[in-house]
């Protein structure tokens, strides 16, 4: 099964790169997680192991699979009893202090496909509050307020 959001966001791509890549701070400007720890500490980096807590879904522990900084991408890997799932997050330019960024969210496996479905909607909600809240704070931050609350949309454009 395949989930894609996908947002635009008036803040400067390097700035919400930024932003997104510092994965141990998401639970302070999103709802949709909870906790997110790397094991070992330091920075994101190619495989990394991320520890996730989102609402309603069992803890996670995810392997970076992919990371390209100049390219503004990266893609984290689930593997489990049966099943995989792979999230990947592409941040593209779109003007002048503009960027997309597109979320991409892939279960597969004769475990993790029937998982997928049982879950889609959990999931899909979860990734449109990741992309708006990620929207909301990087053009908070980008209009000068320092106000580190979540947003609270349930949406993404």
């Amino acid at each position: 099964m395949r989930c894609e959001i996908a947002v635009d966001i008036e803040s400067c791509p390097d700035h919400v790169w930024a932003v997104v890549t510092d994965v141990t701070r998401w639970p302070r400007w999103t709802t949709a997680v909870r906790e997110a720890a790397l094991l070992g500490g330091g920075a994101l980096a190619y495989d990394g192991v991320l520890r996730l807590r989102a609402p309603r879904l069992p803890e996670r522990t995810w392997r970076v699979a992919e990371y390209q900084a100049r390219r503004h991408r990266f893609a984290l890997r689930s593997e489990g009893v049966g099943g995989h799932a792979q999230v990947r997050f592409t941040l593209t330019p779109a003007g002048d202090a503009r960027c997309r960024l597109v979320v991409t969210h892939e279960r597969a496996g004769w475990l993790g496909s029937p998982m997928a479905r049982l879950t889609a909607r959990t999931v899909a909600g979860h990734l449109q509050t990741l992309a708006a809240d990620l929207k909301a704070h990087c053009e908070t931050r980008r209009g000068g307020r320092t106000d580190a609350s979540p947003a609270r949309a349930s949406s993404a454009s």
